[in-house]
């Protein structure tokens, strides 16, 4: 697990000023509707929200679906690799990273919501929940964004994973496991107060299926041709 964390921790220092950003972005759209004499308007924070929420999933997204191929550009993943990481581990470490990001930013909207609503209990479940379900989300579709970057560019695999986790949202009546991040954010517009357990483990076992898939391609992919 060592290497995992280890490997974690470097895509997190590499990306830092990425993190930063994306850690105060919510706090400087709720600036717009903070005022010290009164709480913010449920419905005006609760549009906010739900934005914020969808921008987290595609910027985890298009984060994870870059990993490997700015290692391959920079050459280090070849200096990893070479040192008794399996190609499994390095995709999990990568996800990991990503995982930070999201937890990060979602706990930053979280704050943000309580700062601008006011500190009650309902706040706080409600904050909690956006929590879990918008870092599960990103995480669901950053596995998908993941695997594809294996055999295709980038760009084309976050756009693609982004589609395939959003796309769902045209169709009112789609609303089965197989689509968890719709179950996931189309309430987090209402800043509801519950978490769907069924939901987050059928996303979590998708995830893992998933990565098991994009390591079975990464072993057979040659990391070591340049791709300048």
């Amino acid at each position: 697990m060592n290497p995992i964390l280890l490997l974690a921790k470097s895509f997190v220092r590499q990306n830092r000023w990425l993190l930063v950003a994306l850690v105060g972005m919510p706090f400087l759209l709720g600036a717009s509707l903070w005022s010290p004499n009164h709480a913010a308007s449920r419905q005006d924070t609760a549009e906010i929200v739900q934005q914020e929420m969808f921008y987290g999933v595609a910027v985890v997204t298009f984060l994870a679906s870059s990993a490997i191929h700015n290692e391959k550009r920079s050459r280090r993943i070849v200096g990893v690799l070479s040192k008794n990481v399996s190609r499994r581990q390095y995709l999990l470490a990568m996800l990991v990273g990503a995982a930070c990001f999201a937890a990060a930013y979602f706990a930053s909207v979280g704050v943000a919501m309580v700062g601008l609503l006011g500190r009650s209990g309902t706040v706080a479940n409600a904050a909690l929940a956006l929590f879990v379900r918008g870092t599960v989300a990103a995480l669901w579709t950053a596995s998908i964004g993941l695997f594809l970057s294996t055999f295709l560019h980038p760009f084309l695999a976050a756009a693609f994973a982004t589609v395939l986790a959003l796309a769902p949202f045209a169709l009112i009546r789609l609303n089965t496991f197989l689509t968890p991040v719709v179950m996931l954010l189309k309430s987090s517009g209402e800043l509801v107060q519950t978490i769907p357990l069924a939901v987050l483990l059928s996303a979590l076992a998708e995830l893992a299926i998933m990565l098991l898939f994009a390591a079975r391609i990464f072993r057979r992919r040659d990391v070591s041709v340049s791709i300048e």
